[in-house]
């Protein structure tokens, strides 16, 4: 865990983790063994998986900040539809 790193609440964090500087855990969140989290990543939820996680969003009011977030998971679905219905458009134009 490197320095400047804010761990709140009752977080529990498996075996051979690696948290970079200036990351946060907020709340009673559990990490999985085998988690690296980026330097900045602010942690909001439990990592149930190993794996390399990494999530900076920009600073925004909170009412927008949660309509961006939200749509934020939904964005690489969003563009796999806009290419699919771009290739229909084509082919049948």
């Amino acid at each position: 865990m490197a320095g400047c790193t804010a761990v709140a609440g009752s977080t529990k964090i498996g075996a051979h983790c690696m948290i970079a500087g200036a990351a946060s855990i907020i709340g009673h969140l559990q990490i999985a063994d085998n988690v690296h989290i980026s330097t900045n990543t602010v942690v909001m939820r439990s990592i149930p998986h190993a794996g390399h996680y990494t999530g900076v969003f920009p600073f925004d009011d909170n009412a927008n900040w949660e309509k961006n977030a939200a749509t934020l998971r939904q964005l690489y679905k969003l563009r796999e539809r806009v290419k699919a219905l771009e290739q229909t458009i084509k082919n049948d134009g």
